[in-house]
């Protein structure tokens, strides 16, 4: 016999008003739509809604997604709700090592927190820890990889201008001014001339690394609350599953080896250590295009078949039905199956 759904309420650790990051929280609840109404009722809503009594019906988790750094974070208004819904409260933090001296905040609030960085995850001593990464969302980031379509750019980076990152486009200016280069964000300096201070929506970050042969990836290196343990990062940020999604082969500044966890190195993601690495792969993507799609190609599919949301989802119940904090389902489970775009 099978049992009912489960019901699972996703929020965030602050207000909307004030979440950035509202968007990875979308990602997740798709991801639980897509393992199946049959499986899993969702209900998304911000924390400032929570007092709402239709939001306590029938709840069995409460899934709050974000960083727990800023004081206007109201932990203990996330326990009260969810201990008078009867249901299990799970952080998925999203933000550290950057953030983890504030880990001390969810003690005795979480039940089990989920954490996107593994190094980080091992160190949360006496409140309950597990590592999970984030993913990329096939109905926002998927677009086909087409060997007849025009990659205009040779290569594309979206992000915040960190000082690492500046440091490395300042390096490598010389070699960039001479490709189809296009870096858009927040903060850059001028003079980085193919640098454009622009926000882009995640569909036009997507459809940008579509049109373009290697998309970089360097993550940031800014620490707001990492001096107890001072934790290197460990796992690749969600933009590595993302732009995999993208059909956009990626050139990976690796500080970390945990991405070959996740992506074959140089068949389903490139590892580059400096502006030398990069300029050999961008003279590939002139001499040998089909190369490089190739890569594109196979992260794609790997990507599907492994790191989706609704593989992340997937995953989470898993583990919290080994530890005993939800029950254990009646009927057999059939694989996560590869969504479609929408």
């Amino acid at each position: 016999m099978i049992e009912r759904p489960l019901t699972v309420v996703v929020t965030g650790t602050v207000e909307d008003r004030i979440n950035t990051n509202a968007a990875i929280r979308r990602y997740v609840v798709q991801g639980f739509r897509d393992l199946g109404a049959h499986r899993v009722i969702v209900r998304e809503m911000g924390c400032e809604a929570l007092a709402h009594p239709a939001a306590m019906r029938d709840a069995d988790l409460v899934l709050a997604v974000g960083g727990v750094a800023v004081d206007a974070s109201n932990l203990r208004a996330l326990r009260r709700f969810a201990d008078r819904a009867g249901a299990i409260l799970a952080f998925w933090l999203h933000d550290d090592p950057y953030e983890f001296d504030y880990a001390f905040r969810l003690r005795g609030i979480a039940d089990i927190v989920f954490n996107t960085d593994r190094w980080a995850a091992m160190h949360y001593g006496d409140v309950p820890a597990a590592h999970l990464p984030l993913a990329g969302c096939p109905h926002t980031h998927l677009r086909p990889v087409d060997e007849a379509a025009r990659r205009d750019l040779a290569l594309f980076f979206c992000g915040y201008a960190y000082r690492n990152r500046i440091d490395f486009l300042r390096e490598g200016a010389g070699l960039l001014r001479r490709y189809r280069t296009y870096i858009a964000g927040d903060q850059w300096p001028r003079d980085l001339s193919f640098a454009h201070n622009e926000r882009l929506s995640p569909a036009a970050f997507a459809d940008a690394a579509a049109r373009s042969c290697l998309t970089l990836n360097i993550g940031r290196d800014l620490s707001i609350a990492n001096a107890r343990f001072n934790l290197a990062p460990s796992t690749p940020g969600p933009r590595t599953f993302e732009v995999a999604l993208m059909g956009s082969a990626q050139a990976y500044v690796a500080e970390s080896l945990e991405v070959l966890d996740y992506f074959e190195r140089d068949r389903e993601i490139i590892l580059i250590d400096g502006v030398r690495d990069l300029a050999r792969w961008l003279e590939r993507a002139l001499d040998d295009p089909a190369s490089l799609l190739a890569v594109a190609a196979r992260a794609q599919a790997r990507a599907l078949a492994e790191h989706t949301y609704a593989h992340r989802a997937e995953t989470a119940l898993s583990e919290l039905r080994f530890l005993g904090l939800l029950p254990r389902r009646v009927a057999a489970e059939g694989p996560v199956l590869a969504m479609a775009a929408e």
